[in-house]
């Protein structure tokens, strides 16, 4: 590592003043708009192949190479190609024609790209892509990704498990449940697109799959707004309420957005197990049910001052509060009886960051994070043999989160570049639970201290090819310390990237990564669930290290297929017991030999008439998984597992669009218990109104109810059925409007002759 390090010194004194020459230009329409997501190709004055990029939401693009005399061949689906000469760096203004052809009452459109490869990223415009959806904000568009899943409020990609979300290309110190609560409150047209990566690259501070969500970065006078309202009728009726308003100028921008959600959770469970203790099978029948409910106010305020085209300062505030918070949970059956109550006198959360980017290619930022929780719970247990059992606890968390980073990137010619960066992140994390002293179900008291700190850095370097080939090969060092354990670890990861034309781009990466366990996985408490069930925390658990290998291939721009592999060594997973000390079941975390996945994947797009379009998403995966230190028993498995996808819209008129969603997963196994074939039919209707100003939609999720499959256990003594409703069947009513706009300036085209058309 000392010489990793002393050679990361080196190339960084070294390479601080290198940078490369810049060819520049925009591309708009010919009534002046930005034309986004359009390929341009830069060639030499042989028309020898040199680099190719895509113009971004203002429909620049820039080059770094040394060129004195080059060509520049522009294409965009929805316009005529435009190929120019060109001798001097910034280009200008290019101006192209719509290839739209009109046929009687009959227009035939060219459709924009789906997806687009961006130094090793899949980047799908989420407008385009939901476009005929029935969605309410950014969280819900990006379900819409191909190869993205929910799975209990999380996303999920295939191929790659888990997914960190992120935004404008920085980490958070707040939790993935919290980035969700504020992605729900986030209208789809503040998003520019998303970006899904199975490997993100070392810039990003982030381990493993990711998907960067890049909010517009408009530079004109503006002045926008939406209010929303949503009501969805679930086991409790929950209703949410949002406003956001965003003002800019050329220089500054300064957003705002509050909300107002009552959220609830729902959960039955009819438990049969068949617990054998001391040789005795013991039949306990049990039909849990656990409620929540909250009102959560989520506020975000944001300001943005621009220096000049390529730097600026962010400067961002969100805060999230629960009030009216309780949870309760009862228990009946023929082993006990219970009821349990948790009031919640605290929950809130406040994070500040700080980013800023230059145009020498240095970004560098902070990030904070404070989080408390504070509740009492009171339960009584009456078991049938005539025991009793009474707890009364208080118990609350506090946790301060600070993460910097600062990254620099270099052109250094002939299509070769240079990225460094360092980052430094630390948790404080404090519990406590306390056992009143009138409790017959009397625990351990617990008072403790989580301290983290890991710093890294890392060193990653690029190459762009005359014939379409790039690749980037990157190293990255970590040292990690948590309750005096420290250590030392590397992570390599490449990625292949090869682009002859559009129509067809391959895309493969590798890396090596560790995932860690969160705050409240390492606490000492124990939760209880009823007399019965119980949660028991794992302090000890170890962090897990993930070898993945990807390969997609594009083609046309919106048909993706893919292989992936990975392999996963001490991952740690929840999974069920039943003890052999006393009749109970206890759920824990805990770190398991290996999970390894092995599949391919395929989404194919299809429209056979304007009106109609589709999306089926194919996946095929072999699991093994294996733990032979859990309790007393050890478990080993291995299974194929398919998935379909299919979603289908239908557009009546430019205002009407109605959409119908099946999914399909047939039966899995997760640690001790398997999983039932889980399947859903969702329907929808979206009706846009005050010429495309405002939108009401309407959305049945989870029509039959068939989301959630029976979990059983069955092997080594352990017996179990748990049927399980979520209540994930409910209808969505929801109303947007959008107010405001921007000042349209008038533009001219820029005169070109000088450059020899």
């Amino acid at each position: 590592m000392k010489r990793l390090l002393f050679l990361f010194s080196i190339i960084i004194s070294v390479t601080t003043a290198i940078h490369g020459q810049e060819i520049k230009g925009r591309v708009i329409s010919n009534d002046g708009t930005p034309v986004a997501d359009a390929n341009v190709v830069l060639q030499n004055s042989t028309s020898e192949y040199m680099g190719i990029e895509s113009t971004d939401a203002e429909g620049r693009f820039t080059f770094y190479c040394k060129a004195d005399t080059f060509r520049l061949v522009v294409h965009h689906l929805a316009f005529h190609s435009r190929e120019i000469m060109c001798t001097a760096k910034d280009v200008g203004d290019i101006v192209l024609e719509p290839s739209d052809v009109a046929l009687g009452d009959v227009v035939i459109s060219s459709e924009r790209p789906l997806v687009k490869v961006e130094e090793g990223k899949l980047a799908y415009d989420l407008g385009q892509l939901t476009r005929d959806k029935v969605v309410n904000n950014t969280y819900e568009a990006l379900t819409k990704l191909p190869g993205v899943r929910e799975e209990n409020e999380a996303l999920t990609l295939v191929g790659a498990g888990s997914v960190t979300l992120i935004i404008n290309g920085k980490p958070t110190t707040m939790t993935q449940e919290q980035v969700t609560t504020l992605l729900k409150t986030t209208p789809i047209e503040r998003v520019e697109k998303a970006e899904v990566m199975y490997s993100a690259p070392p810039r990003y501070h982030v381990h493993g799959a990711a998907i960067n969500i890049v909010l517009k970065h408009d530079t004109r006078y503006s002045l926008q707004g939406e209010v929303g309202a949503t009501y969805r009728t679930k086991f409790y009726n929950e209703g949410e309420g949002h406003i956001f308003l965003r003002a800019a100028t050329p220089k500054q921008a300064f957003d705002i957005m509050y909300s107002a959600n009552q959220v609830s959770d729902v959960q039955d469970v009819d438990m049969l197990s068949l617990h054998t203790l001391d040789g005795k099978v013991h039949e306990i029948r049990q039909i849990q049910k656990i409620r929540g409910e909250a009102l959560l106010h989520s506020t975000r305020a944001s300001y943005e001052y621009n220096f000049n085209e390529k730097s600026n300062i962010t400067i961002a505030y969100n805060g999230q509060y629960k009030s009216n918070a309780e949870g309760h949970s009862g228990s009946t059956g023929n082993f006990q009886n219970s009821d349990n109550l948790k009031d919640v006198k605290k929950d809130a959360m406040h994070n500040f960051s700080l980013q800023a980017i230059t145009g020498t290619g240095l970004s560098a930022g902070a990030d904070y994070t404070i989080y408390e929780n504070l509740s009492d719970q009171t339960m009584s247990v009456d078991y049938l043999d005539g025991n009793t059992l009474r707890m009364k606890q208080e118990a609350g968390q506090e946790v301060h989160a600070f993460h910097a980073y600062a990254d620099q990137s270099h052109s250094l010619g002939k299509g070769w570049s240079l990225g460094y960066g360092a980052s430094y992140r630390n948790s404080e994390s404090e519990d406590f639970q306390i056992y009143s002293a009138e409790s017959t179900m009397k625990g351990d008291d617990v008072n403790s201290t989580l301290s983290e700190h890991t710093a890294e850095a890392y060193l990653s370097i690029g190459k762009q090819t005359g014939m379409g080939l790039s690749f980037n090969l990157s190293l990255t060092g970590e040292y990690y310390w948590l309750n005096g354990h420290e250590r030392w670890t590397a992570y390599p990861q490449a990625s292949l990237t090869y682009m002859r034309h559009p129509d067809h781009i391959f895309q493969g990466t590798f890396n090596v990564t560790k995932q860690y366990p969160s705050y409240w996985q390492m606490q000492e408490a124990v939760s209880y669930i009823d007399g019965y069930a119980e949660l028991h925390n794992t302090p000890g658990l170890e962090p897990s290290k993930r070898y993945s290998l990807n390969a997609n291939y594009i083609l046309k721009q919106k048909y993706v297929f893919g292989a992936f592999l990975n392999h996963t060594d001490k991952m740690f997973a929840q999974a069920m017991y039943q003890s052999n000390e006393r009749l109970a079941l206890i759920y824990q975390t805990h770190n398991w030999d290996y999970r390894s996945q092995s599949g391919v994947m395929a989404v194919i797009p299809y429209s056979p008439v304007p009106w109609f379009n589709t999306s089926a998403t194919l996946v095929g995966v072999y699991v093994t998984q294996r733990c032979d230190d859990f309790f007393d028993i050890g478990f080993k498995d291995n299974q194929w597992i398919g998935m379909f996808m299919l979603d289908n819209s239908f557009r009546v008129n430019k205002e009407l669009v109605f959409e119908l969603k099946g999914f399909l997963q047939t039966p899995a196994t997760q640690g001790t218990f398997s999983i039932e074939t889980m399947w859903s039919l969702s329907a929808g209707a979206k009706w846009n109104f005050a010429k495309g100003k405002g939108t009401l939609s309407c959305y049945y999720n989870d029509i039959f109810n068939s989301t959630i499959g029976d979990m059983k256990m069955n092997f080594k003594g352990q017996n179990l059925i748990n049927r399980n409703d979520f209540h994930t069947r409910n209808l969505t009513l929801s109303v947007v409007y959008r107010f405001g706009g921007y000042k349209k300036k008038e533009s001219k085209a820029v005169d070109t002759s000088r450059f020899g058309h």
